[in-house]
């Protein structure tokens, strides 16, 4: 369902013609900038008594003077959709986002329109089940914070509500890291590959298995007595519940899974909600977070090649003490110690001239265009070059960037599992 309509702008009073097209999210908040003088305006389509839908403003207002039948093209137009990358530009009687979104789906399958159908249907029901999860985020934030508390019944009971269980009553830590578990997979489905997670879950076990036991104890002695693994595990859960918090301007960057490559030119398009300010720190923390998880990569990669964690390979001559030394270099600096890894690590993901400007703080980003510029080189004396990114690009980014981090934690789990099943198992034994 798509509803046209002309909107006047408050500041500057001149008229924009809008065809908004449904998504299927009860309130639906829509951004954008006025054509004319950039004032940022919100309309917020809600379709909570659906089949009846209400319209609410700010900065703007349904136009006094808007015409019956098609857009003449006197005023600028916009597609407007929660769901798919906003067009502005030529209106085009039936050329809805929907629409639009289905041929570009349709063309990256090679003209299959039942496959493209399909691939839409998928999108369609991934943001139902979207829908059905961001509103208890609140919930997810208090059962996380009960697992790292004392209360371990308590965490227990809340998880199995928020999965619809049966109430668990184990307090083991194996069990208890299932639960927590389960709650991740069902509370960020939409978000994730689950062929990927299960991929590292089944594989890394038998991997581990097929090390020396005493060179594996050895390693998980270090990285669990030192607080990394315990401390790594809590920085990856405070990031989840912050993905729901991106959980709008994440829709359309959710769509260019449909279509071929992970750049948003093929669609052109722009984002109808929120602005890049208020997730330009979520990208970076995700790359720091990736920066650490490469550590225990990196340590079970050295068992895989060299029968000890902190054996690294010799590099121009030389090699890192160990994984202590591994953990205080810069993240570019540690992809190289990574020699034949077993991880298949997605390149995507970085984009460390981004990341370092939003640490310094060398971003501009205009909201008219939602074009993003930074500045790797900025802060010098010397006049810096800029490169630009769209804010579409910047969420796919960010998208990718969980995925791998939420890949990355699969080890984490791994190698709990292995800690509280084996490791501690055998130390008990050994004690007696």
């Amino acid at each position: 369902m798509n509803t046209c309509m002309t909107i006047t702008c408050g500041t500057c009073e001149l008229n924009t013609d809008c065809r908004i097209g449904y998504s299927n999210r009860p309130i639906q908040p829509i951004q954008f900038s006025c054509p004319h003088c950039h004032t940022q305006l919100e309309i917020v389509l809600d379709i909570s008594e659906a089949p009846r839908s209400k319209f609410s403003f700010k900065g703007c207002e349904p136009s006094k003077q808007q015409a019956n039948g098609p857009f003449s093209g006197n005023n600028p137009f916009v597609d407007l959709h929660l769901d798919f990358p906003v067009k502005f530009g030529e209106y085009v009687p039936g050329a809805t986002p929907w629409f639009a979104s289905l041929t570009q789906v349709e063309e990256a399958t090679g003209g299959d329109r039942k496959k493209a159908f399909e691939m839409s249907q998928f999108h369609a029901a991934r943001l139902h089940a979207l829908n059905q999860l961001y509103p208890r985020a609140e919930e997810l934030k208090r059962i996380i914070n009960l697992y790292h508390g004392k209360n371990k019944q308590l965490f227990q009971r809340r998880a199995a509500e928020y999965l619809e269980e049966d109430q668990e009553q184990s307090l083991l830590p194996q069990d208890l890291n299932a639960t927590l578990y389960r709650v991740i997979a069902k509370a960020f489905f939409p978000f994730v590959v689950h062929e990927h997670g299960r991929e590292i879950s089944e594989e890394l076990p038998r991997m581990l298995f097929a090390l020396d036991s005493a060179a594996l104890d050895s390693f998980i002695d270090e990285i669990f007595s030192s607080g990394f693994v315990d401390a790594l595990q809590r920085d990856c859960l405070r990031i989840y519940p912050k993905i729901f918090d991106a959980e709008l301007p994440l829709r359309p960057a959710l769509f260019l899974d449909l279509i071929k490559g992970n750049e948003s030119e093929m669609v052109a398009g722009r984002v109808s909600s929120s602005d890049f300010f208020s997730f330009k720190d979520l990208y970076k923390d995700i790359l720091e977070i990736i920066g650490r998880q490469l550590v225990l990569v990196a340590g079970i990669n050295n068992l895989l090649h060299r029968g000890n964690a902190n054996s690294f390979r010799v590099i121009d001559g030389g090699s890192l003490s160990g994984l202590r030394k591994l953990s205080e270099k810069t993240l570019s600096d540690k992809f190289k110690y990574l020699d034949d890894c077993w991880y298949n690590l997605s390149q995507d993901v970085f984009n460390l001239g981004l990341r370092n400007a939003i640490a310094h703080n060398n971003v501009l980003y205009d909201q008219s265009t939602q074009v993003i510029t930074y500045f790797p080189d900025g802060g010098r004396l010397d006049k810096a070059q800029g490169r630009d990114l769209a804010f579409l690009d910047f969420m796919r980014l960010l998208l990718v960037a969980f995925r791998e981090m939420h890949n990355l934690h699969h080890v984490i789990k791994s190698l709990f599992y292995y800690k509280f099943l084996i490791y501690d198992q055998h130390h008990v034994h050994g004690q007696s």
